[in-house]
């Protein structure tokens, strides 16, 4: 039973008891009036009929009110026992009203010391206005005195009884008393006491907020193992004393003890921007972190997540809430590709408690690869010309063709310079990358006509020509500078260092003696002369 409803089962006894009180008084009331009637048929004479009305008014017992049955809170405080002699004396020495003469008389009701007095005091009067005969009325009127004295006095034990034990009850009740009870019983290791005594206290309006009263009854619990009270016990102090750094740290230690994630997260989440925040560091899980920054690409990225040993990454990427069902990050790499990406991570430690979300977008437009770099510029070439195209990214394709159509990936690959075919051509050229982007068209216009060749006279012609320049023979190309006879031996051609040249062994004769005094090419396509160097049957030239 509650302390309130206590209270008011203490009011009802006090109201039942005043109307008891009531009831003997109207009791008595009717007894006395009875016998003054009877008195008052058996007189004759004028002056006894005075006396005996006299003697007969009815005289009304006093009300018993509540403040006659209660005691200031400070006398409860200080022995916790009510004083029946009080009380008595209290209802004794109020003023009794006459019903007849509405004059007030004070009425003496102690049965211990006064009664026989009182008989004593009305029988001297009765005998000064009643010689004889009033013996017998005067017993009637002191049997009807001593019976109602004798129940009111009972009647007032009772009350004093039952009062004093009520007001001791609700002394008992008291915030003071089981406070001070049960903070004794918490420093002598009794702590079921302490729990029966601390949590009367901190039902009362002096301990609702008085959080010292509700740790210690905490600690209690915790010394008896009783989990759900420790639990119960530190949100109520966290009702009242919302950042109490040691009941947020117990509750969560609790929490994690029994591998409550969720209650857990419950709590992280409910302190999230308020300075109890701070004090949940220890539980807090560190978010996921990205190796590349959210924001727009202009290629692929390459998503990697740093993650703590003491949990595991989980990812969306449909913008999705990601939960322990998601797919499981593992280390690899996550492509995100043309478009735009919406990526949910957040890390899960082992008994389920939750990171913050990291919540990541990225925008992937791919950029088209750069112009690709074609040579030479269009115009009219000789025939054996050929192109070369640079400026390929790597990871992307040059493709080409001769026609003047666009290329596409199933066009010519460029992988080498090419010779441009005779006659007139539109070479068009365009680099693909890895994503299939591909760049602008580039495109050349060559006029390739065919080439000259010339003869092995030609050539040898050119070659004298050549040495005449350089003063090697004189003018009549046949003779050395110094008046030797050269002889010019044709040898097969040969193709030098992609060139196609006829050589030619360049013989001396001094007096009879002849001797070679090296070799010379000369192109058969282009004319011009070379230094060659024999070496046996492996040739090798350079410009001369």
């Amino acid at each position: 039973m509650g302390i309130d409803n206590k209270d008011e089962l203490d009011d009802e006894l006090v109201k039942s008891l005043e109307r008891l009180v009531e009831e003997e008084t109207s009791v008595a009331k009717a007894f006395v009036d009875n016998q003054k009637e009877s008195s008052a048929e058996n007189t004759a004479a004028k002056d006894s009929q005075d006396t005996d009305i006299e003697m007969g008014k009815t005289k009304v017992i006093p009300k018993v009110t509540t403040d006659m049955l209660t005691k200031s809170d400070d006398d409860v405080q200080k022995t916790g026992v009510y004083n029946v002699d009080e009380v008595r004396d209290n209802i004794r020495n109020i003023p009794v009203k006459n019903s007849d003469s509405g004059v007030n008389l004070d009425v003496d009701l102690d049965v211990n010391s006064d009664v026989s007095s009182d008989i004593d005091s009305d029988k001297h009067a009765d005998s000064d206005k009643h010689v004889a005969g009033g013996t017998a009325s005067d017993d009637k009127k002191k049997k009807i005195i001593i019976g109602v004295s004798c129940g009111i006095a009972a009647l007032l034990v009772l009350i004093g009884i039952i009062t004093g034990v009520v007001i001791h009850n609700r002394s008992k009740e008291s915030y003071k008393y089981n406070y001070e009870k049960g903070m004794e019983s918490y420093k002598n290791n009794d702590y079921d006491s302490a729990v029966k005594y601390l949590s009367k206290a901190a039902k009362l309006n002096e301990g609702k907020k008085n959080t010292d009263l509700k740790y210690t009854l905490y600690e209690c619990y915790k010394e008896e193992n009783n989990t759900d009270k420790q639990i119960e016990t530190l949100k109520d102090i966290l009702s009242y004393d919302e950042n109490n750094q040691k009941s947020i740290q117990e509750l969560a230690s609790i929490y994690e003890q029994k591998k409550d994630g969720n209650a857990l997260n419950t709590l992280i989440k409910s302190y999230k921007n308020k300075e109890g925040y701070k004090y949940l560091s220890d539980y807090v899980v560190e978010n996921p972190k990205p190796s590349v920054e959210a924001g727009t690409y202009d290629d692929e990225v390459k998503l990697q997540f740093t993650e703590s040993s003491s949990s595991t990454i989980y990812y969306t990427q449909d913008k999705s809430e990601p939960t322990e069902k998601s797919t499981k990050y593992n280390g690899d790499t996550i492509e995100i590709k043309n478009g735009t990406t919406t990526i949910k991570a957040v890390a899960v430690n082992s008994i389920g408690v939750y990171s913050d979300v990291v919540e990541l977008q990225y925008v992937v437009d791919y950029k088209k690869p750069s112009t690709p770099t074609v040579s030479p510029e269009s115009g009219t070439y000789a025939e054996g010309q050929q192109v070369t195209i640079s400026n390929i990214p790597v990871g992307s394709k040059a493709y080409y063709t001769l026609d003047g159509s666009t290329p596409t990936a199933g066009s010519e690959e460029y992988t080498e310079p090419f010779d441009i075919p005779e006659g007139n051509n539109v070479i068009s050229v365009v680099i693909i990358d890895s994503h299939n982007q591909a760049s602008s068209v580039v495109k050349r216009n060559y006029v390739i006509n065919k080439a000259k060749t010339f003869s092995y006279n030609e050539c040898l012609e050119i070659l004298k020509n050549r040495l005449i320049a350089d003063g090697v023979l004189k003018s009549d190309g046949n003779t050395t500078s110094d008046g030797r006879k050269v002889t010019f031996v044709y040898q097969p051609k040969a193709t030098v260092d992609s060139v196609e040249m006829y050589i030619v062994r360049f013989d001396v004769t001094d007096k009879s003696k002849t001797s070679t005094e090296g070799y010379y090419g000369i192109g058969i396509k282009n004319g011009t002369c070379y230094k060659v160097t024999n070496s046996n049957g492996s040739y090798s030239s350079s410009e001369y």
